[in-house]
């Protein structure tokens, strides 16, 4: 713990223990560490792996702090909460680092076993020890753990650099390491090393998430304001008499702009909320009475054409894995079938048939339209985000982008096919393919 400059005794490697369970109980533990999360569990996760892997009483994980340049004790494992607290507030430099990192420590690469002289016990490394009072005590034998030992497990980035290491502060044995336990640490230390690499990448993503999803919010909720007061003006304004016709068709349009700007706010959050929440809550969904509800809802906006939406469910019951945001497949969908068909009288028809692929059987939910369709070279895009390119095209916004995260969220299936096969202008048949499931 202390600094090492005046330690002359090389490192002693003892053989013939017999080491603790390695090859197949490593391997079983491999995937919990590799598990990609946030950093401080997988470092807990190291810590207790090593502790009953290797039968240790005392050990910590510290990590770099790449803004501070100093090396911080994230992990402990054996100290009660007052030592842990202390433990946690120290650092160590990495000029520190180097000094522990001497050749005359090295066992093997990345492995280094420092045993101090009392004469250079540091009053600041007082927590990490259990015995104070043998600090002083002469080794008896080179076996022998003596209170001052400390065992470094480096992991470095790419480029050779010491990123963090893994120090056993006290074997539950009070023996020194044989080899083949040194051999074993040392590959676990190169896993824990790239295991606490990627939760570092992921914790990076993870707060790059948090703060765009931050941002995201204060913008919509701003917009959402100032939309509000754009509408209020215009309709303050067309209230006004009198109001030549000319000025009145641009108030229009802007209004009808302004409240499409708010549905926009409104399905950007949706589809926020489906991609963090997509399959919470899973369970036994009635495509049924999914579809009822969604058609109910449908004919009750002011459609200036007479909507008819023909359900043909039969008496069947159809179970899939789903929550509550089933209904948002089925409303987004059948909007696109009303909103896309230019008839004064249109008519939507529903129905639900059996699907498979590789023994997978779904059911699957046609909706078929008599719109102005959607050409072959832009099927594959229609479930893109913001496809612009036409304006008349079904989808120029958000709403299949919503439809596709729900399906993909539920391991379903969408896409679209004409109505009539080969002429894409006769309209359009939606169709989404969601695995069965019992009622149960």
């Amino acid at each position: 713990m202390g600094n090492t400059d005046r330690v002359k005794r090389k490192p002693v490697v003892k053989r013939g223990s017999t080491p603790p369970r390695f090859a197949g109980e490593m391997l079983s533990v491999v995937s919990d560490v590799m598990s990609v999360e946030h950093l401080d569990s997988v470092l807990q996760k190291i810590v207790s792996t090593v502790a009953d892997l290797f039968s240790i009483r005392a050990l910590f994980i510290s990590v770099l702090d790449e803004n501070e340049r100093v090396f911080r004790i994230r992990a402990t494992h054996g100290y009660d909460d007052a030592k842990v607290e202390k433990i946690k507030k120290i650092t160590h430099s990495i000029e520190r680092m180097r000094k522990d990192l001497d050749e005359k420590y090295k066992i093997l690469d990345g492995v280094y076993f420092i045993r101090p002289g009392p004469e250079e016990f540091a009053k600041s490394d007082e927590p990490f020890y259990f015995n104070i009072q043998d600090i002083t005590k002469p080794r008896t034998s080179p076996d022998e753990w003596h209170e001052l030992d400390y065992l470094k497990l480096v992991f470095t980035d790419k480029d050779g650099s010491p990123k963090g290491y893994i120090e056993i502060v006290e074997p539950l044995s009070r023996n020194v390491f044989d080899k083949e336990t040194l051999e074993a640490m040392q590959i676990f230390s190169q896993l824990a090393g790239v295991a606490i690499e990627n939760a570092k990448m992921f914790q990076a993503q993870v707060e790059i998430a948090k703060r765009s999803r931050f941002l995201a919010d204060i913008i919509a909720h701003d917009i959402n304001n100032f939309n509000q007061a754009v509408t209020s003006y215009l309709a303050m304004a067309q209230n006004e008499e009198p109001i030549p016709n000319r000025a009145m068709k641009y108030l229009d349009r802007a209004s009808s702009s302004a409240w499409s700007i708010s549905e926009l706010i409104q399905r950007a959050s949706k589809l926020a909320r489906i991609e963090e929440e997509g399959a919470r809550n899973m369970g036994p969904v009635d495509l049924g009475e999914v579809l009822k509800e969604s058609s109910s809802e449908i004919l009750r906006e002011p459609f200036e054409s007479k909507v008819a939406i023909d359900l043909a469910l039969g008496n069947h019951r159809y179970f899939v894995q789903g929550n509550d945001l089933a209904k948002e497949i089925f409303v987004n969908l059948l909007h696109n079938a009303v909103e896309y068909d230019p008839h004064e009288d249109l008519k939507v028809d529903v129905s639900i048939g059996e699907f498979s692929v590789d023994y997978r059987r779904y059911w699957c939910v046609s909706i078929a339209d008599n719109g102005i369709g959607i050409p072959d070279s832009k099927k594959n895009l229609v479930f893109g985000r913001f496809n612009r390119e036409d304006d008349s095209m079904p989808a120029s916004g958000l709403g299949l982008s919503i439809v596709r995260a729900i399906v993909e969220a539920y391991h379903g299936l969408v896409w679209v096919e004409d109505r009539v096969p080969g002429d894409h202008s006769k309209g359009c048949i939606f169709r989404v393919a969601l695995p069965m499931t019992s009622a149960k």
